[in-house]
C-alpha cells in the first residue's frame, strides 16, 4: 500500500509539472508586439476614425448645401412674380446670345445733361437714382449711356486697332478686346436701358480704368449694389454669374427694368436671364 501510494504521489506531481510547463511555454512563446506595431495600429484606427468623420461632415455639408438650394427654389417658386412679360420693353434681352440687328429710332431717346442719351421712359427714374445717390454722399458720374450699333462698331473697331498695332494677330486682338467690349449688336447699350455708373470718389480716383471690378469694394460700389433695385434698376453682370451672363462681373453695369422686377431680381439674387425664364415658366 505504501508502494502504491508513492507511485500515485509522483504521478500527481509528474502531471502538476506537465501543466505548469505547458502553461510557461505557452506565456514565453506567446506572439509579441512592439510598442512601435502597437502606435502604428493605434495611429490608423484614429485615421480610420478621422476619416469617417471627415466623409460624415462632408456628407452633411452637401446635403445641407442641397438642401438650401432646393429650399431657395421653392421659395422663387412660391413667391409670386410681378406682373409682366418677356416681351415687354423694359425686360428686353440683348446678350452676347441675343443681339439686336436694327438700331431703335432716335425718337425713342432723350439726351442727359452731359449730353449722353437714354431710353426716354427711364429718365425719371435715373434721375431719382442720381438724387439719392447724392442725398447718401455718393453723387454718381454716367461713364457710358446709349451707343447705337454703328458707334459700338467704331469703338469696337479702334480696339481691335490698337491691339493690332500692339502686335497681336487678327484673332489674339479680337479675344483681347472681347474681355471688355461687347461685339457690335450684342451690347445692352444699344437699347437706352443700360447705364456704366461710378461715384465721384472713384471717377477722381480711379487707378488706371474707370471701370474695374475693384468699383465694388468702395463705399458707392456698395451703396448701388444695394439700392439701385429701389429705383428699377439692376446689376446686370453679378459675380459668379458669367457663365449664364456671359459676361464677365460689371459692379458698375446697371439695366432698367422697373422697381417691381427690379426688387424681385435682386431679392432672388437672380440674373435677367434666370428672371425672364421664370416668367416665360408661369
Amino acid at each position: 500500500r505504501v508502494k502504491i501510494k508513492k507511485i500515485f504521489s509522483m504521478s500527481f506531481l509528474f502531471v502538476v509539472g506537465v501543466v505548469v510547463i505547458y502553461g510557461l511555454n505557452r506565456f514565453v512563446t506567446r506572439p509579441y508586439t512592439s510598442n512601435a506595431a502597437e502606435e502604428v495600429a493605434e495611429s490608423q484606427i484614429k485615421a480610420t476614425i478621422e476619416k469617417n468623420k471627415t466623409q460624415e461632415s462632408s456628407t452633411k455639408e452637401q446635403q445641407a448645401n442641397k438642401q438650401e438650394e432646393q429650399a431657395k427654389q421653392e421659395k422663387q417658386k412660391d413667391a409670386k412674380l410681378p406682373t409682366g412679360e418677356a416681351k415687354d420693353w423694359n425686360l428686353l434681352l440683348v446678350s452676347p446670345t441675343h443681339p439686336l440687328e436694327v438700331d431703335f429710332s432716335e425718337e425713342n431717346f432723350a439726351t442727359l445733361a452731359n449730353g449722353m442719351q437714354v431710353d426716354k421712359r427711364i429718365v425719371s427714374s435715373l434721375e431719382q437714382l442720381q438724387t439719392a445717390a447724392a442725398d447718401a454722399g455718393y453723387p454718381l458720374v454716367i461713364v457710358s449711356a446709349y451707343r447705337s450699333i454703328s458707334y459700338q462698331e467704331q469703338i469696337f473697331q479702334d480696339y481691335l486697332n490698337n491691339w493690332a498695332a500692339q502686335g497681336y494677330t487678327d484673332e489674339e486682338a479680337l479675344e483681347k478686346v472681347k474681355e471688355t467690349s461687347t461685339e457690335p449688336g450684342f451690347s445692352e447699350h444699344h437699347t437706352g436701358l443700360a447705364v456704366d455708373l461710378v461715384d465721384e470718389v472713384w471717377s477722381n480716383n480711379y487707378p488706371q480704368e474707370i471701370l474695374e471690378a475693384g468699383f465694388a469694394e468702395t463705399a458707392g460700389g456698395k451703396w448701388l449694389a444695394e439700392h439701385a433695385c429701389e429705383y428699377g434698376f439692376i446689376l446686370r453682370y453679378p459675380n459668379g454669374k458669367e457663365a449664364i451672363t456671359s459676361i464677365n462681373f460689371e459692379p458698375w453695369h446697371f439695366r432698367y427694368v422697373g422697381v417691381e422686377h427690379a426688387k424681385y431680381i435682386e431679392a432672388h439674387e437672380l440674373t435677367l436671364e434666370e428672371y425672364l425664364d421664370l416668367l416665360n415658366a408661369k
